[in-house]
């Protein structure tokens, strides 16, 4: 586990500092566009860059849970969409919005060492190496380090496969379940032990491992029926989020045009095209390399991520639905280890798009 540390230290903290130093000048040097008002407990303060979009809900499960607030905070009905392990346990640990931003960046750091461990079983050093600076720099990597549930969802989801590898299937199925609690998609958690069990695990012990993902859900269900009333809340709020107007279902391939007659080739939206297919791509090499539980599961994010995305008429959030399918990056790591020069442009251009959301973040802009 020291060797993971370390190979995770630099990354971390050279990615990291880019966040928050894009953070920071976005607060500081740009027009300021707010969503939301500024969160009441983070208002005028140090912490209020970071607190914009889905941050701004998490803060608020984590002062009032599912049920009633003050007036300027959302209906239980919106905040219902946001899953409850994260803010959760930040009120756990204290209650405090610099908490939810110190889980997130220790949830991150976790998620590169054990992505470390479980890379190093498939992959050499070199290509482990690089695939936790892809994870650290890449596009969407800011919300690692924002008051988002991605830093405790990857963390969770990348020890449910190091537990697999190992054959402790009713820890990994544990660990599943805290997933799934954290972001819904951790219920497809659950392929993955199917994928095992296809490979010849034992059936018994991996098929109840396998309902524990199912039964993270079912918490979450749990807590929506005390809170609010409503077992189902995390699904009805889905619908809430639907603009009323649907845009061309080609809208993901406008958009790219819109950037090009504009100029804005940092356009969030314009984006995930791009990372999609890239995404798929690398999917369908995991599928075919490696074991069926990760093909599998790299293939069901993907799917769930561009569901999602025409569901509300917006790729807006593709990018960092993406940016948790850490066995993809096994793939990217392997296409560039080799080309030198690749490898090169890649981290550029990924480092540049992740310092500019960072900025445009920091400016109470909507990046996903």
């Amino acid at each position: 586990m020291r060797a993971a540390a370390l190979a995770s230290l630099v990354p971390f903290l050279v990615s990291r500092a880019l966040v928050w130093m894009g953070t920071e000048l976005g607060a500081r040097l740009l027009t300021q566009v707010h969503i939301l008002p500024a969160f009441p407990a983070v208002a005028g303060g140090a912490l209020a860059p970071f607190f914009h979009a889905d941050a701004w809900y998490y803060a608020a499960l984590m002062r009032y849970g599912y049920g009633p607030g003050p007036g300027s905070i959302p209906a239980p009905a919106y905040r219902a969409e946001f899953f409850p392990l994260y803010p959760y346990l930040a009120k756990a640990v204290g209650g405090t919005e610099l908490g939810l931003l110190v889980i997130a960046n220790v949830a991150f750091f976790a998620a590169l060492a054990v992505t470390y461990l479980v890379a190093r079983k498939w992959l050499d050093h070199d290509r482990a190496q690089l695939a936790l600076w892809l994870i650290a720099l890449g596009p969407a990597a800011m919300f690692f380090s924002y008051p988002y549930g991605e830093s405790l969802f990857l963390a969770l989801s990348v020890l449910c496969f190091f537990l697999l590898d190992g054959q402790r299937w009713l820890l990994a199925g544990l660990v599943g379940a805290a997933a799934a609690m954290t972001r819904g998609a951790g219920v497809l958690l659950s392929l993955a032990f199917a994928g095992e069990f296809l490979r010849g695990a034992p059936r018994r012990v991996t098929a109840l491992a396998a309902l524990l993902p199912i039964g993270g859900l079912i918490a979450v269900g749990w807590v929506d029926q005390v809170q609010m009333g409503d077992p189902l809340g995390f699904l009805h709020a889905g619908a809430l989020w639907v603009p009323p107007q649907p845009r061309n279902p080609l809208f993901p391939i406008g958009v790219i045009g819109k950037a090009v007659l504009a100029a804005d080739p940092f356009r969030p939206e314009a984006l995930a095209l791009p990372m999609l297919l890239g995404f798929a791509a690398a999917a369908i090499w995991v599928a075919r390399r490696m074991p069926l539980s990760y093909g599998i599961y790299a293939i069901a994010m993907i799917l769930l991520a561009v569901r999602t995305g025409w569901y509300v008429h917006s790729f807006y959030s593709v990018a960092r639905y993406l940016a948790v399918i850490f066995p993809c990056y096994f793939a990217f790591a392997t296409l560039l280890q080799s080309r030198r020069t690749l490898q090169l442009a890649w981290l550029l251009i990924s480092a540049s798009i992740l310092l500019t959301y960072s900025a445009l973040y920091g400016s109470g802009r909507f990046i996903g």
